[in-house]
């Protein structure tokens, strides 16, 4: 069995399991003490994967887009009028603990999968201090590659990504979380839109985090250092109004990314130089 099948393998494989320990969990669980609640505003904080998980038959469905760099100029609106990056999902919350996602990034024509299950969840009396997630992902790219000389077998289109975020809500303000981040391409080049193209594995350990300064807004960051080599990381600052049923995200980001596959291996821009862009999210939940 060559490498990048048993790749696949495996993360097709994370992608089922949290279905079979959800099911074990469940029928074990007591637990009588209340969980903390709304640890973040929404799924995602700016463009990085959150603890909160959806509950059981509520959908998220999120719009999220950036532009090219500020410093362009007024000429391009600031960068409005390049390099977009549009990304629509879908996830659905099967259990309470346990949600499916489907996406698609028109960076790299990427659709992508997703399975998120909560581990644990902190809880008021904290004896269980911080709530933590598991998140397998499975990208494919499905770029037309005419121009190569070797063309991509199915399998060489794949990317995978797994992240283990890990956050506390301090009070009703300030919540912080860490994200172990691991992503691989089954194979690289000059033709994607990834900083090394002889590198398949790429590492981080990010950092997010939201302080509300009202009810229903707050602030927010993400800081993803890249670990395997010396670029720039991905820097990002927003604000987070949420509004009934959507919660509307608006920021400055380093990157065009918004998958994390994308967001570990694309080259980030120097945020003290204006190479950062301007980007928003739309979030929308429903209750089916």
């Amino acid at each position: 069995m060559n490498k990048q099948l048993w790749y696949t393998i495996v993360f097709a494989l994370c992608l089922l399991i949290p279905v079979q320990v959800y099911a074990q969990l469940e029928r074990e669980r007591a637990n009588p003490e209340r969980d903390v609640e709304l640890t973040f505003m929404a799924p995602r904080n700016i463009n990085l994967y959150t603890v909160e998980t959806l509950g059981k038959t509520e959908l998220h469905y999120s719009i999220m887009h950036t532009f090219g760099e500020v410093r362009s100029g007024i000429q391009n609106l600031y960068g409005i009028d390049r390099e977009a990056n549009v990304r629509f999902s879908f996830e659905y919350g099967l259990t309470d603990h346990l949600s499916i996602g489907f996406g698609r990034s028109s960076l790299d024509k990427i659709y992508d999968f997703t399975s998120r299950i909560n581990l644990f969840r902190q809880n008021t009396t904290n004896s269980v201090p911080v709530s933590m997630s598991l998140i397998p992902t499975l990208g494919i790219n499905t770029t037309e590659f005419g121009f190569l000389d070797t063309p991509y077998s199915f399998i060489e289109r794949f990317s995978y990504g797994l992240s283990l975020p890990i956050a506390r809500k301090f009070n009703d303000q300030l919540s912080l979380q860490l994200s172990p981040m691991l992503v691989h391409f089954n194979r690289v080049g000059n033709e994607l839109s990834i900083a090394n193209p002889q590198n398949n594995n790429y590492y981080s350990l990010t950092l997010a985090g939201r302080y509300k300064v009202t009810p229903y807004t707050a602030l927010s960051f993400q800081f993803i250092p890249p670990i395997n080599d010396k670029r720039n990381p991905n820097i990002a600052v927003g604000i987070d109004i949420e509004t009934g049923g959507h919660v509307f995200q608006m920021f400055f980001s380093t990157s065009r990314a918004l998958n994390d596959q994308y967001l570990l291996a694309g080259d980030n821009g120097n945020f003290f130089k204006r190479e950062f862009r301007f980007g928003f999210n739309i979030n929308r939940l429903f209750k089916l």
